[in-house]
């Protein structure tokens, strides 16, 4: 697996801490073995630092924060977090016969003017997938909304988190 670590705020940080750090989330692997890539953002803001993991496995994206006072507490606190996502992903996978590839990709556009713009566009693959499966994604990737293929209708669906913690579903007509 190949672990890339950014540090914002933070002047350099010592090799003995990388290491722990790719030590602990190379520990992943035992629970999935397909993990291709890791990306680490490391931030301290107002004495409390934070941990934002992002996982590439088997065409999921897997995400996780941690905070804490010390890098150690914020690293086993997002370790944690991504034990569980990880563990329920393996499991979800067990009883699928075909995996789809996902790629996200993403560029930035900016335009100068007075009114709100698009700062950002994102493209990717809608791959059909059972609303079960979509759910999953949403959770995994801590979003508020998921745009996916039902797999039956073959129509594009939207996925959202409502704020009472349920789901909502937008359909075309």
């Amino acid at each position: 697996m190949e672990i890339t670590i950014t540090a914002k705020g933070i002047e350099k940080l010592p090799d003995f801490t990388e290491e722990e750090i790719k030590k602990k989330i190379g520990k992943l692997e035992k629970y999935f073995d397909n993990i291709q890539q890791a990306n680490v953002v490391i931030s301290k803001v107002r004495g409390i630092f934070e941990m934002e993991v992002t996982i590439f496995a088997s065409q999921k994206i897997i995400r996780g924060v941690g905070k804490g006072s010390l890098i150690d507490e914020a690293l086993d606190n997002v370790v944690e977090k991504l034990e569980t996502q990880v563990k329920k992903l393996r499991d979800r996978l067990k009883g699928e016969k075909r995996i789809s590839k996902e790629e996200i990709f993403g560029n930035i556009e900016e335009e100068e003017s007075e009114f709100p713009r698009i700062t950002k566009i994102k493209t990717f693959p809608v791959k059909p997938m059972s609303l079960e499966e979509a759910m999953l994604q949403i959770e995994l990737l801590g979003h508020d909304f998921f745009i996916f293929r039902d797999e039956e209708t073959n129509e594009i669906n939207v996925l959202y988190r409502r704020k009472d913690g349920n789901y909502g579903l937008i359909k075309p007509q």
